[in-house]
């Protein structure tokens, strides 16, 4: 499996996931996440970390709308706006995946990877970070037609930072 994600990722993404696996291990925390336009990636690099048994709870590939609804409880009204592509559904993935977990934070990655359609931007990814008593965190990402594996590898590194910010926090309020 390795070397099929070595294709995609970018340089040090395999170091930013075991940083970010020691770094949720070490704070006694749990992670799962919901996935669209990353389909998965973010889950596979994660455990594809020895030792994240400790660390990882679940993940959910939600790419066709209607996963979404059923999978994670989206509203199907938000879901239909812009094609699920939006800073609310973002925060919803997060959140719920956060509720329908045993995680202490949770992801939700959303966004065109392209190619798109008229009315679509390529590149548009919004990533939301759930934690356990901290406000939702949203992010929305302009990468730009740089092709569907660019896309996915810096969500990726966008999220891993959210974790680490989520992480952070999580250990300044037990402290």
């Amino acid at each position: 499996m390795a070397e099929v994600l070595d294709a995609v990722l970018e340089p040090g993404a395999r170091e930013q996931a075991q940083r970010v696996i020691e770094r949720v291990r070490d704070a006694e925390l749990r992670l799962a996440t919901a996935e669209s336009c990353t389909a998965g990636l973010l889950a596979a690099v994660l455990t594809d970390v020895e030792g994240c048994g400790h660390v990882f709870d679940r993940g959910f590939v939600t790419y066709e709308l209607t996963a979404k609804c059923d999978m994670l409880d989206l509203p199907e009204e938000i879901v239909q706006h812009n094609a699920a592509v939006n800073e609310a559904v973002a925060r919803l993935m997060a959140e719920r995946t956060l509720a329908r977990s045993e995680a202490h934070i949770a992801i939700g990655i959303t966004g065109f990877a392209g190619p798109c359609e008229e009315d679509q931007e390529e590149g548009l990814v919004f990533i939301g970070c759930a934690a356990q008593d901290r406000e939702t965190q949203v992010r929305e990402e302009h990468f730009g037609e740089i092709g569907r594996a660019a896309v996915r590898a810096k969500a990726l590194a966008a999220a891993f930072e959210m974790i680490a910010e989520a992480t952070a926090a999580l250990q300044q309020r037990r402290a």
